[in-house]
């Protein structure tokens, strides 16, 4: 009966400890806003990727990374700059997997690699050099972003509710299906970063 007890009162720390740090990331989120930044949500989806579930998770923040490299200097000419380094996007990156919906999702995005996938929250500055919107450059550039392991990438504007959407994007971390230990956030350092 004791073990029971505690166990109870463990699933409810790590529910508080994840409903928190959901907390944190609409507020983050929320202080970009109001800075003028532009929130989009973001969605990348894979091709088949061998190996473990843990395996198929580094291979998709590997290429999350690469995305970021290529992504960084169409905004910034210099992005390791510290001028550059406040113009560059910011990503907020989860693993996601597949929920019922009443739209159906394609059996081929809920089949490769068992509906694996990372979304999220990006942001864009209200300076840069990049002339278009961040879903226009990824729809008009998206060639130059995918690979053998990367099918695609999805982004759209959001337009209201950006906590409802970061609940969203972040619901295999709220419901503990996914650890916390597989988000990713872009940029980290200015020392990670491309060189011009």
């Amino acid at each position: 009966m004791r073990k029971r007890i505690w166990r109870s009162f463990d699933y409810l720390d790590e529910k508080q400890s994840r409903l928190n740090l959901l907390n944190g990331y609409q507020q983050w989120v929320e202080s970009y806003i109001h800075e003028g930044w532009k929130p989009y949500e973001i969605t990348f989806m894979y091709h088949q990727l061998p190996g473990s579930t843990k395996s198929i998770l580094e291979q998709m923040k590997q290429e999350l990374h690469r995305v970021n490299s290529r992504l960084v200097t169409r905004f910034h000419r210099d992005p390791r700059s510290k001028i550059g380094f406040e113009c560059i996007p910011r990503m907020m990156l989860f693993p996601d997997l597949p929920v019922y919906k009443r739209a159906k999702k394609s059996i081929q995005d809920v089949s490769i690699n068992d509906g694996l996938h990372y979304g999220g929250i990006a942001l864009t500055s209200p300076i840069s050099r990049c002339q278009t919107s961040l879903d226009d450059h990824f729809t008009d550039d998206q060639e130059k972003y995918l690979s053998k392991k990367l099918e695609r990438i999805f982004v759209k504007p959001i337009t209201h509710s950006h906590n409802y959407v970061t609940d969203y994007v972040m619901k295999a971390i709220k419901n503990g299906r996914m650890s916390e230990e597989d988000i990713v956030i872009l940029p980290r350092t200015i020392s990670e970063l491309p060189d011009k």
